[in-house]
């Protein structure tokens, strides 16, 4: 094997699962855990009462400037989408397992829940944590909440807080959907970032994947989304290419096969990282996030559905 930088298996995935979040060029710094959560996010679909406050000590945010709302450009356009059935339920969990050129490097588990203080409400957690083998190489703690309406999917908070290597920092996103203005503040070692914009269909990851994977899918077919993560708007488009046979860890499913692709976003310039990144949708009622593979300058990067949890029913490769 190549000689590599001793962090590189775990942010040679974390950078594949930015490309699933459609992401990859976001996040300078510390966005890593940010777009795996998304990852994770997007594979699935998935309230609690709110995000947690600020932690003690933190400096208190100061009148920034890029705080104050901003549109989207002059001609980037998000379409306003109706959910259609629900493929998951509360109670469910979706396992998954990266591994890089066959290398286990990591997991993640989603799970999806109502609130029980407001049952209109639905809340998705996501844990993604390396494992031990890639621990002595770099650790990663990440964990995202968010929360939102259950009939029409829009996103009330989001909540991620970010533990890799050094790294410790939280992100807090608020969408208030009468004001058509989305608040995002990271807490970190350096203090208090704030940024705001305004938007007329805002998302958050999991609510924007539960959105695409209600509608009706079909080769052709594109639909594209306004998320915020971390301290970041993405515009990302998913693209259905066609129907075709894969075989998984939970055996052989009919598949719709989805490129992304970014069309906007707030910090630096689009390039083209998601080109060599496919998601695999099982092609029935359960809509199932199958797999996400991506190309990287070493091998490739797998991301796969290893187990389901439906209350007291598992269903895992090993069954």
């Amino acid at each position: 094997m190549s000689r590599f930088d001793n962090s590189m298996l775990p942010r040679v995935w974390a950078e594949s699962s930015m490309k699933v979040a459609f992401i990859a060029s976001t996040w300078k710094r510390g966005g890593r855990a940010a777009a795996a959560l998304a990852f994770a996010a997007l594979m699935i679909a998935g309230a609690a009462t709110g995000a947690p406050p600020a932690r003690r000590g933190a400096k208190r945010a100061a009148p920034d400037p890029a705080a104050q709302p901003k549109p989207l450009p002059d001609g980037v356009l998000v379409p306003d989408y109706s959910p259609g059935p629900l493929p998951f339920h509360p109670g469910e969990q979706l396992i998954y397992q990266a591994s890089w050129i066959g290398i286990p490097a990591a997991g993640g588990k989603v799970v999806l829940h109502p609130d029980y203080a407001n049952p209109a409400m639905l809340t998705a957690e996501i844990w993604i944590n390396t494992n031990r083998l890639t621990d002595k190489l770099y650790r990663m703690r990440d964990y995202l909440r968010e929360n939102f309406a259950a009939d029409s999917l829009e996103p009330a908070e989001l909540y991620i807080r970010q533990n890799e290597g050094r790294r410790h920092d939280t992100f807090d996103v608020t969408f208030n959907h009468r004001r058509g203005v989305v608040t995002l503040i990271k807490h970190g070692p350096r203090g208090v970032q704030r940024r705001a914009f305004l938007s007329d269909n805002p998302s958050g990851p999991v609510s924007a994947a539960l959105m695409a994977l209600s509608q009706p899918l079909a080769a052709g077919e594109t639909f594209t989304f306004d998320a915020f993560s971390g301290t970041t708007r993405y515009v990302f488009n998913l693209r259905v290419v066609r129907r075709e046979r894969i075989g998984t860890p939970l055996g052989e499913f009919d598949a719709w096969r989805i490129v992304p692709s970014v069309s906007y976003l707030s910090d630096g310039e689009v390039n083209d990282k998601a080109h060599d990144t496919v998601l695999w949708v099982s092609a029935d009622a359960r809509r199932l996030p199958l797999r996400v593979e991506s190309a990287v300058f070493i091998g490739s990067v797998r991301i796969d559905l290893v187990k389901i949890i439906d209350g007291a029913r598992p269903e895992s490769a090993q069954d």
